[in-house]
């Protein structure tokens, strides 16, 4: 009974030490292919991986993801994650792995695993089980990756220096608070106009004016239509979502039946 009693309470100081450390880091970044799939976000595994950070409470994010100012791949106040496969024919196995910018592992979490027939559910619910350990850690971020290289939450940082339609200063790097009315005019229909690229390379948009048409290929697939200001209502025979102009790129927010909400992001060629 004492033998038990050791490692449960073992046990309980192992997953301390990983939560302290990960409570450490402020980001986790995500592949866009795992080193055993064919493909970029194979049976949607990598959109299926940054949700599940999200919903524990990591502030997680793909290679391909546009990425707060001062995070970039290589940053060391990120996580990198990865998910190592042991599947056979009969049983998906995944584990989820998270290593610094050294590529130190930092956690390993426990194999889930899965008996389902159907390969993408077989890989979902093993994937979904194996970020039980990860739950169990209770992650909150502490601050001790400090905070030199990103902006605080209550200011907006524009760099103004290689716009050429700004009258400020072209040396200058102006703050502003995120209280304060901002007007850049980065939605003005001039500064959208032209092709852009999806980030898997499937798909191509072409803006007109207001009129988006939406490719796949050379075949026109449907389109985005504007809805306000800001957002527009995207139809396609592929996919559907609610779409939005940032800095020289489209993005689209779909919803997934059991994954969530998963970005598609055109940029501009």
């Amino acid at each position: 009974m004492k033998y038990l009693i050791f490692f449960f309470l073992f046990s309980i100081s192992i997953l301390q030490t990983f939560s302290q450390n990960i409570n450490d880091y402020q980001y986790v970044i995500i592949p866009e292919k795992y080193d055993f799939a064919k493909s970029i976000d194979a049976y949607q595994l990598n959109s299926l991986t940054q949700f599940l950070f999200n919903k524990y409470g990591f502030d997680s994010y793909r290679e391909r993801d546009k990425m707060p100012f001062g995070l970039e791949v290589g940053s060391c106040n990120a996580l990198y994650a990865d998910v190592e496969s042991k599947s056979s024919f009969l049983t998906a196995k995944f584990k989820v792995i998270l290593k610094d910018c050294n590529g130190e592992i930092i956690f390993i979490s426990e194999q889930g695993k899965s008996k389902d027939k159907d390969f993408k559910r077989a890989y979902h619910e093993a994937l979904r089980n194996a970020f039980v350990s990860i739950e169990e850690l209770k992650y909150k971020y502490n601050g001790a990756s400090g905070s030199s290289n990103t902006t605080k939450k209550d200011e907006v940082v524009v760099n103004v220096e290689n716009d050429t339609n700004t009258s400020v200063n072209q040396e200058e790097v102006k703050t502003i608070s995120v209280n304060e009315e901002v007007s850049l005019n980065t939605k003005e229909s001039s500064s959208i106009i032209g092709a852009y690229k999806s980030s898997d390379g499937f798909y191509d948009l072409i803006v007109e004016e207001n009129n988006v048409a939406i490719f796949e290929g050379k075949t026109k697939i449907g389109t985005a239509i504007l809805k306000d200001d800001t957002t527009y209502e995207v139809k396609t025979s592929q996919f559907e979502g609610i779409g939005r102009f940032e800095n020289n790129t489209f993005i689209v927010d779909r919803e997934i039946k059991g994954i969530g909400t998963v970005q598609m992001i055109f940029t501009k060629n």
